[in-house]
């Protein structure tokens, strides 16, 4: 794959990079402050916007008409369903786009916080594009992502086996009872609900007992034996776009996260199965302990429980290890997730726009979280359709805003897309207009001539 930016894929271009603050803040570091600030920037930029747009009116007034010129289009970026201030800082301060807060305007671009259907899609003109694609739950879902990666994984074992072994309940729930039933040695699976986020409702269980055949869950084989790092489990969240269904598109961020537990890992057992921050990697989770340490600097982006992808690449490469490797197996597991959803991705979109020819209305930043097993195989845990963009610390403000940054640059938006698409309806409706003045005209000839 060719690179874009900093996300790896097929397209080519160059942005200049936005710089960031690299000076260190105060030790004593309130994770608030982060994002805190960076609301106020946000909001400063669409008053600022707002007032600007009212100084155009009044100068129009009194400009006169010989000395007027046609105003600049921009594009319009509408924010209405989004509350991360990370987003709107970067439409408007890198990109200058006008932020729009009214669902009624003629956007060029719309970013959500929730799931798109395929009626959104459906209502959009051809030169709009939504941060969403119809049907992506179907990875993006816990138990969908297990039915569909299982269906797969039946007609290509070999291929498919980059995701723990996984039973949906209660459809699955006799052949999940066996397991324990049948098992020669004690078996831990993590137990985690179908539809929940930041690791809500999990936990780790050796036998069925205590589950009932109605609970919606999804049960996956335990990870008993994970690479750590000074004794810490962690996880990888890596940030891929996706900016075409048919064909696929697939764009993977050159950095991520690396988001470790809080206390020192033991296997499960009965005694401290029940200990999220040792077992669990979530953020949301392990935030709260108070071994938890923040990232005070962007610049320094290896402390903390909370670490860049690269840094954790080169503690993997001290330690010996081949993380070029890893990234292309890496790769090849992203490629192989949107295989198995790329029909139910295709028929989604065509259904609403069958005769759309560019494949680049919907775009759709993923979060992928990858676990590593003590012989360096990553594992596919899960797939985020809505990955976290909060800025709670400089590491996350400088990582997210760049993320977002380079997708958008990605997908090549321009206020051109839409004049170009007025202009063609406007030369289609004049056409139409001289159809039917000549259809009038020879229908008068025809009367007339027949009186005669």
């Amino acid at each position: 794959m060719e690179t874009e930016d900093q996300y790896e894929g097929s397209c080519q271009g160059e942005e200049p990079e936005v710089k960031e603050d690299s000076s260190y803040v105060s030790s004593e570091y309130n994770s608030a402050d982060e994002d805190s600030s960076l609301a106020e920037e946000s909001k400063s930029a669409i008053e600022e916007d707002d007032k600007t747009e009212k100084e155009d009116v009044s100068v129009s007034v009194s400009v006169s008409v010989d000395d007027k010129k046609k105003p600049k289009s921009r594009i319009i970026f509408n924010i209405t369903d989004s509350h991360y201030p990370v987003t709107k800082l970067v439409g408007k301060k890198v990109f200058g786009w006008k932020l729009s807060t009214n669902p009624a305007d003629d956007w060029d671009v719309c970013w959500i916080d929730k799931t798109v259907p395929t009626e959104t899609l459906a209502k959009m003109r051809p030169y709009q594009k939504i941060n969403h694609f119809p049907g992506i739950l179907s990875i993006a879902r816990k138990n969908n992502l297990g039915k569909n990666l299982m269906k797969m994984k039946k007609s290509f074992p070999e291929t498919y086996n980059f995701f723990p072994q996984t039973y949906l309940l209660p459809t699955d729930y006799q052949e999940f009872k066996n397991q324990f039933l049948k098992a020669k040695k004690p078996k831990t699976f993590i137990i985690k609900p179908e539809a929940s986020s930041q690791g809500k409702g999990i936990f780790l269980t050796k036998t069925w007992e205590g589950i009932s055949p109605k609970d919606r869950y999804v049960a996956q084989k335990y990870l008993k034996k994970p690479y750590l790092i000074d004794g810490l489990k962690f996880d990888l969240r890596l940030y891929v776009l996706l900016a075409g269904c048919d064909p696929l598109r697939i764009f993977l961020f050159q950095d991520g996260l690396g988001r470790f537990a809080t206390e020192p890992y033991r296997a499960p057992t009965g005694d401290n199965m029940g200990d999220v921050c040792m077992h669990l990697t979530n953020y949301a989770i392990n935030k709260e302990n108070p071994n938890f340490v923040f990232n005070n600097s962007s610049a320094a982006d290896d402390v903390g429980h909370k670490k860049s992808l690269k840094a954790v690449f080169k503690i993997l490469e001290e330690a010996g290890h081949d993380t070029k490797a890893l990234w292309e197996e890496i790769k090849k597991i992203i490629i192989k997730t949107f295989c198995s959803i790329q029909p139910i991705l295709a028929h989604n979109y065509k259904s609403c726009h069958p005769n759309e020819p560019y494949n680049n209305m919907c775009f759709e930043i993923l979060g992928y979280d990858i676990m590593l097993d003590s012989k360096m195989k990553p594992w596919l845990i899960e797939v985020n359709h809505l990955p976290s963009f909060t800025t709670d610390t400089p590491l996350d403000k400088t990582m997210k805003k760049n993320v977002i940054k380079d997708a958008l640059q990605i997908m090549n938006i321009t206020s051109q897309a839409k004049a170009n698409f007025k202009e063609k309806k406007k030369l289609e409706l004049q056409q139409n207009s001289k159809h039917f003045l000549g259809f009038g005209l020879r229908n008068r000839f025809f009367s007339e001539h027949s009186e005669c």
